[in-house]
This record gives C-alpha cells, sequence and structure tokens, in this order.
C-alpha cells in the first residue's frame, strides 16, 4: 500500500511538471499571431494557516459523524500551515504539515493521541478546470491528492483512567518516540478571495493510514484506522505582481484584443464628434448655389463645379473616360451653343456598344445641325451578375455612370429596368431574385446619382427571356429608354 501510494502521487506530480512546461511554452512562443504582446507572469507563490478539529474513525469511535467526542473537558483540534506554488491555473504543488490532538471513546475505553503529519501534495484547481473562460473570479474549489509521513504518540484508558494500552509512551504514561509510518491524504479546500494577495479557506481532508493502532489498540480482523480534519484558515499569495495565477487571470492575447477594441471605440467616439462637428445642416434646394448644378451649397461639396458639368448628388462633377484617349473627362449636361444653330456640345453616341457620352464633334460649322429635342433610344450596355448574386462589380458601375449620364443630359428621360435570371432554381425564386437586382439598380441610381425615382420603372423578368445559351449572360439587368 505505502509503495502504491507513493508511485501514484510521484506519478501525479511528474504529468503536472510535464504540462506545466508544455502550456508555459505554447503561452510564450505560440502567442496569438495578431497581438504583439509578450508572456506575463503571475504570483505564484503562497503560504496558509488554519485551525479546525479532528475526527477520529477507528475501533474506539462511538461518533463515525463530525464532530465527533471529547473526554474529560478535551476537545479534538488541529493546526495546519502550509506552502505551495501553482504551475499554472490548473494545477500546483504544495507542502503541508498538520499537528494537533486526537480524542474518542467507545463503550469502557477512551483514548487520546499527538498526531504529526507531513505530506507533499498534487494541487488541482477544480473551477479553473471546469470553467477556464470565467476570468479573475473571487472563488475557486481545488482539490488536492498527496502523500506523506505520519507520526503519533496514542494512550487509552479503561473508565477508572487506568491505561489499558500505548504506543509512543512509556508503561508509566511518559512519552517515548514517537511512531512513524506513511499516510495518504485527499480532499478539497474552497477558498474566497479578500484581495489581490489574501483570500480565506474552508479545507476538509481526509488522512488514511495504514495502521490499527492510533487508538492505541490493534483489533483483530478490524479496519485501519483513519481521521478527518475540517479547518477554515487563510491563504496570502506573495509577490509584486498584481494578479495570481489561482483566480485565473485573463490571458495576455485578451487583453491586447480588450485594449485594441477601447482603441477602436475611443476612435470610433472621435470619429462621431468630428462628424458632428463639421456636419453639413440639411436645407431646401431653393438655398443659394454659385455653380448652378441644382445641388444647394449648404449640400454640395465642391461649391465651384465647372459650368455645365453633370454632377452627383452631393454636387461633385461626374468624370468618364474618353472613348478614344481613356483620359478622364467632366460630364457635361445638353446646352446649345451660343453662335451659329443650336447643338448640343456633348452627345450620345447612339450607334456605340455601350452609349458612353463622347466629346462633340467641333468640325465643320454645324449650320445644318437642329436642337436636339426628346431623349434619344439609344442601347445601354447591360449590367451582369454571378451566380445567385446582387453585386455590381467595376464593369457594371461604369455601365450605370452611363445611364446616369443620359438621364442627367435629357431631365425628362425615363428608363425601364429589367431584371433577368439563367434557368437555375425554382421560379417564385428566380422572380424574386430579379426582383433585387432591379432594386439594386435603382437604388444605386438615386441614392449615388440623384436620379429621381419617379423617372425608373423597375420590370423583373425570372427566367422568363433566357436569350442566350451560356448562363451569365442570362444573369442581367437591362435598361430600355420608355421616354
Amino acid at each position: 500500500m505505502k509503495k502504491i501510494t507513493l508511485l501514484f502521487t510521484l506519478l501525479l506530480i511528474g504529468v503536472s511538471s510535464l504540462y506545466t512546461k508544455s502550456s508555459y511554452a505554447q503561452t510564450s512562443v505560440s502567442q496569438v499571431p495578431w497581438t504583439d504582446t509578450t508572456f506575463t507572469e503571475y504570483n505564484r507563490w503562497y503560504i496558509g494557516g488554519a485551525f479546525g478539529v479532528y475526527q477520529f474513525y477507528g475501533d474506539l469511535a462511538e461518533h463515525t459523524y463530525f464532530p465527533g467526542t471529547g473526554k474529560k473537558g478535551k476537545f479534538n483540534w488541529m493546526f495546519d500551515i502550509q506552502g505551495g506554488r501553482e504551475f499554472n491555473q490548473r494545477f500546483g504543488i504544495r507542502s503541508n504539515f498538520t499537528m494537533g490532538k486526537m480524542f474518542s471513546e467507545r463503550a469502557d475505553n477512551w483514548f487520546e493521541a499527538d498526531v504529526r503529519d507531513l505530506s507533499l501534495d498534487f494541487t488541482v484547481n477544480m473551477t479553473n478546470l471546469v470553467a477556464p473562460y470565467m476570468y479573475n473570479k473571487k472563488w475557486n474549489a481545488t482539490l488536492y491528492v498527496g502523500a506523506g509521513f505520519f507520526g503519533y504518540h496514542s494512550i487509552s484508558y479503561d473508565l477508572n483512567d487506568n491505561i489499558t494500552n500505548y504506543v509512543g509512551y512509556d508503561a508509566q504514561g511518559n512519552k517515548d518516540k514517537m511512531k512513524i509510518t506513511s499516510c495518504f491524504n485527499v480532499g478539497m479546500d474552497f477558498a474566497y478571495r479578500i484581495s489581490n494577495h489574501l483570500d480565506v479557506y474552508l479545507e476538509i481532508g481526509v488522512q488514511n493510514t495504514p495502521v490499527d493502532n492510533l487508538d492505541s489498540k490493534i483489533v483483530t480482523l478490524s479496519e485501519l484506522d483513519n481521521y478527518s480534519h475540517v479547518a477554515l484558515g487563510v491563504h496570502y499569495t506573495f509577490g509584486k505582481l498584481e494578479e495570481a495565477y489561482k483566480w485565473n487571470p485573463k490571458p495576455d492575447y485578451m487583453r491586447s484584443i480588450e485594449e485594441k477594441i477601447v482603441d477602436m471605440g475611443n476612435n470610433i467616439e472621435e470619429t462621431e464628434k468630428c462628424c458632428q462637428e463639421n456636419k453639413i445642416d440639411p436645407c431646401d434646394t431653393s438655398t443659394v448655389d454659385d455653380d448652378n448644378d441644382k445641388v444647394p451649397n449648404c449640400r454640395d461639396l465642391e461649391l465651384l463645379s465647372p459650368k455645365g458639368s453633370i454632377v452627383n448628388f452631393q454636387g461633385i462633377a461626374i468624370m468618364y473616360p474618353d472613348s478614344v484617349t481613356g483620359e478622364p473627362i467632366i460630364a457635361r449636361n445638353a446646352q446649345p451653343r451660343n453662335q451659329g444653330n443650336d447643338y448640343p456640345q456633348n452627345n450620345l453616341n447612339g450607334g456605340g456598344n455601350n452609349g458612353t457620352p463622347t466629346k462633340p464633334n467641333t468640325n465643320g460649322t454645324g449650320n445644318n445641325r437642329k436642337p436636339m429635342r426628346g431623349a434619344p433610344a439609344i442601347f445601354f450596355s447591360p449590367v451582369f451578375f454571378e451566380f445567385d448574386k446582387t453585386v455590381v462589380d467595376s464593369t457594371g458601375e461604369f455601365n450605370i455612370i452611363n445611364v446616369a449620364l443620359y438621364m442627367k443630359m435629357y431631365p425628362e428621360s425615363r428608363i425601364l429596368i429589367s431584371g433577368n435570371t439563367d434557368k437555375h432554381g425554382t421560379n417564385p425564386y428566380n422572380d424574386d431574385l430579379s426582383t433585387r437586382r432591379c432594386e439594386k439598380i435603382k437604388n444605386i441610381l438615386i441614392k449615388d446619382y440623384g436620379i429621381e425615382g419617379s423617372r425608373l420603372e423597375t420590370q423583373p423578368n425570372g427566367e422568363e427571356f433566357l436569350l442566350f445559351p451560356r448562363d451569365h449572360a442570362n444573369r442581367r439587368v437591362d435598361f430600355s429608354v420608355i421616354q
């Protein structure tokens, strides 16, 4: 039994040591990559002291449950001192020394014993093990298992106080050499944190001994003598750091993430404050408009837009690439010339493939040209979509800009937006998908380019018009001039 107990204890301590080295290496070297923190050390060492009572279980134990009994005004008591080290949040080790007096009686005999217990215990912080994501706890429960050496003097008396048996005494009742043997300990302590360095705890433990004469009496075929204790004490965790492992402090990477979140919150608050300080007050379109772009100064982010330019809802001139040189040029409204017959400065390439506005042809006098009246019916490039998507890519955005430019040049024009899908999916789903694609394009024209919603109509077709063998070509939105 003695060898098995010692072997089991050494095995537990060895496993905990290996786990500690592994966890320390993982924490200090393999830190979370998106943080720039280094491993933070915590307080590990502690000492403690407790006072309580013994309960004896043996041949002379009449009361098998705490608190037991005393004799002749004497009572069971014990005092415990301990010191330990936490390997990490879960495991640790401690040395423990206990001493006290034990009294009990049964039938016509009673005994008293002086007890000493020195052990090395392996500790498991159960709250940190079961609830590892509860940080900076105020309480915890710790299991301990250990083995050590047990020493005792014991003497028993009859009802007339005559010595009947003794261990570690002589026949006259004088103390002799203490009996030393091994023991096995197991128990729990429940601690409550008062401060970063101080906590109170309640400990309940059982000591198993390999002897049957702790009560000084050996009874044939009886069970071995054992005893337990209940004690209330105080732990002091020493060190210069603010936190201890036993209370499960937050890991370094979590602290770093929290700091970054706080910084992000501060940046957002500063941004909101800046936006409020520089907020453009809402106003009516009848207010001052210095550059005559139909966007009042109070909402105009470009107060001096080029004369006649087409602007978005923020008053910023819209740029588009020249069809020949590719250089960005400013889109302008159709305006009559001051000399000769009127004709628009910017025309639309009615025979082109994409309807991109082009530079006016300035060759000739233009005497045979007549003012353009009404909006010409032209072809606009469709906006294509990925499978089951309503996201508009950069090419689609350019095609939408062309539609917006056309509608800016011809304020009386109206456009029909037709949504289509491929053959995959059910009819109700494709009808809904084509509706969402139409609304997506319509919202872009209204919100980004200031086109009035009354000038836009939508027609979701679903998979009704499968005009092309390739699915990609059928996933599109078409534009048609209806006025």
